[in-house]
């Protein structure tokens, strides 16, 4: 049975990363429900490559709907007319609250149906909601993803999938669809897609810090920012830090696309999966601390790109924005 003519899909979270992934489905054929009733607040929810301000936003919205989409007047008629709901939330919080309320997804989205969280969620929460859904007649996937909202744009993100397999392979054309399919990984039980995520953030943040600290001892001694990030690149420490952040982010002056808010999230969500489990993490321990340096200056909800800033600012160097190839 194909998902894309035989399940209506609802979309809850048009922003950053929600909105262009909502408008991939709908433009690919699958069939959507539109929160309209918060239509207002989701051209303003923030901004992608596909849709750079809430004019062009508005503009999809409405290309959507002329292709198909249909617009819920509320939450309520949305749920009962899905038979699949996405989420796509900054926090466990924002989930728990759509599932829990009055109007939620536990109180009227039909048994038999389904509910693909993409939030980079807390594995701990997500089960919770699982298990509660799931005595309703309702199934579970945690579905996270990594690229950004420029992998949200092309369609070639990074999809981790938790909750049962055979679910999984009923929406595997959703997440192929969102996603590069060869980067769509069933990874385990529920919950199990929020903690290879944290892994992965932590792991990622842990890299662009490690970098950022090889690469400006490397300009402090002189050696052209370019030529220290190359060498890295051709070498043992070798990461996407310098094949992709520097090169294509750091150097031309363009932002991450997260703030440090939601990477400091991400990488508690990771040292509080370790201590669950008695798995040493002492650098995650340290890393958190290092985030969390901007938040002390009000800077929690800029792009944390900014981290680079402060290490131009402590060791008197300049990485970001600088032009050219060495």
């Amino acid at each position: 049975m194909s998902v894309k003519t035989k399940k209506t899909i609802g979309f809850l979270g048009l922003g950053t990363m929600g909105f262009p992934m909502c408008y991939g489905l709908s433009k690919a054929g699958f069939r959507m429900i539109l929160p309209a009733y918060r239509r207002t607040v989701d051209q303003a929810a923030g901004y992608s490559p596909l849709a750079k301000d809430e004019a062009e936003k508005s503009a999809l919205i409405d290309e959507m709907l002329q292709n198909g989409a249909v617009a819920a007047a509320s939450q309520k008629e949305l749920l009962e007319q899905a038979d699949i709901v996405m989420i796509s939330m900054p926090t466990s919080r924002q989930v728990e609250a759509l599932v829990l309320a009055e109007d939620g997804i536990l109180a009227n989205l039909r048994p038999g149906g389904i509910v693909i969280d993409l939030t980079s969620a807390d594995a701990s929460s997500t089960r919770k909601l699982s298990a509660m859904l799931l005595e309703k007649g309702v199934e579970m996937l945690d579905a996270p993803i990594s690229g950004g909202n420029v992998g949200a744009t092309n369609q070639t993100l990074s999809v981790m999938i938790g909750g049962k397999e055979e679910v999984f392979q009923t929406c595997r054309e959703i997440f192929d669809t969102i996603g590069d399919p060869q980067k769509v990984t069933y990874v385990g039980p529920s919950g199990a897609g929020d903690i290879i995520k944290s892994a992965n953030n932590y792991l990622s943040s842990m890299c662009l810090i490690a970098s950022t600290e090889a690469i400006a001892v490397a300009a402090k001694a002189g050696i052209d920012p370019h030529v220290a990030a190359r060498v890295i690149s051709q070498s043992g420490g070798c990461s996407q830090a310098v094949t992709y952040k520097y090169p294509k982010l750091v150097f031309p002056g363009k932002d991450m696309g997260m703030s440090v808010n939601l990477m400091l999230k991400d990488i508690r969500l990771f040292k509080e999966a370790a201590c669950s489990m008695d798995v040493p993490a002492f650098l995650a321990s340290q890393l958190y601390e290092v985030f969390h340096l901007p938040v002390a200056e009000n800077k929690g909800n800029v792009d944390f790109v900014y981290l680079v800033e402060m290490y131009e600012k402590w060791s008197g160097v300049k990485l970001r924005g600088i032009d050219g190839e060495a």
